[in-house]
């Protein structure tokens, strides 16, 4: 858990004081507390002795302390692959790594599942599939694939959806179109990438909502997202694992097809007319070539 996840959860009892501490903190973090307990303190609008109980409140033995543990937060936050070859080195002296690493899989799995809060998810579906709605799916080098998986089912189940793909010359054309009548689904996880960023601030700028898939300490997005969905990234990997982002996204599909089951319907069942008339799949081929045509 991290500090962020410590002030939002509700478990500690603050004061009226600490709650200013609290708003400062969330509202520029972790930065808002790695300067000087009097800096914090002025922006706060408290005393530095508030600030000192503040920290001794959370656990820890002093400010210096406390800084010390969002240090290590930014540190993870920011980690690459090559920087954590060593700290996530697999073994393979492991007796089956194959299952081993399905293991890390699940756990990630299950501490994904209890990361979302389930209005958040809930909101996520309204958004996806509220028809006045048009949607738009984004994602970065290595989450773009998610972001084209959600589109290539969402397209089944509903009108005026598209991906945001190709160059950046290619997607900054499509800002012309954002308004109050989008919503940007968004993929963005740690090394952050700065195109995606500035689209998707852009797109706020325009009114557009935004629904962001990101992981635990979250991509500067979260800060004018209107949905956040975290998911946990750690592995047994050097590289990130996407297993709970897809798993999120299926999620999604699954919802929004439940959701939409009866406006959805005429329009599947069109789509896959006009797939058997072009042999697109190879059932509708071999019955195309059975039947002489």
């Amino acid at each position: 858990m991290t500090i962020r996840d410590r002030l939002t959860e509700g478990g500690i009892d603050f004061t009226r004081a600490e709650l200013k501490i609290v708003r400062q903190l969330l509202s520029n973090y972790p930065a808002a507390a790695l300067n000087t307990v009097a800096n914090l303190a002025s922006a706060a609008g408290v005393s530095n002795p508030t600030v000192v109980r503040f920290a001794n409140k959370l656990g820890y033995e002093g400010y210096a302390e406390l800084q010390a543990a969002l240090l290590g937060e930014v540190q993870e936050r920011m980690s690459s692959p090559l920087s954590m070859l060593d700290t996530r080195k697999p073994s393979l002296e492991q007796e089956n790594f194959y299952q081993y690493f399905m293991r890390a899989s699940i756990h990630a799995l299950e501490s994904s599942m209890h990361m979302l809060p389930p209005d958040d998810f809930e909101a996520a579906i309204e958004a996806a599939a509220d028809l006045n709605l048009k949607v738009h799916c984004l994602g970065g080098r290595f989450s773009g694939f998610m972001a084209g998986l959600l589109w290539a089912h969402m397209k089944q189940l509903r009108p005026d959806t598209r991906w945001i793909n190709g160059s950046q010359a290619d997607q900054v054309d499509h800002l012309v179109d954002f308004g109050k009548r989008d919503v940007l689904f968004v993929y963005d996880y740690r090394r952050y990438q700065i195109d995606t960023i500035r689209f998707a601030s852009q797109v706020a700028k325009q009114g557009a909502r935004i629904v962001l898939f990101t992981d635990r300490w979250l991509s500067p997005i979260a800060q004018f997202a209107s949905v956040t969905l975290t998911a946990t990234v750690d592995t047994v990997s050097p590289y990130d694992t996407m297993v709970p982002a897809i798993a999120q996204t299926e999620a999604l599909i699954a919802g929004l097809t439940a959701r939409l089951a009866t406006q959805s319907r005429q329009r599947i069942e069109r789509m896959e007319e006009l797939r058997r008339s072009y042999a697109i799949t190879e059932d509708a081929y071999t019955t195309a070539v059975g039947n002489g045509t």
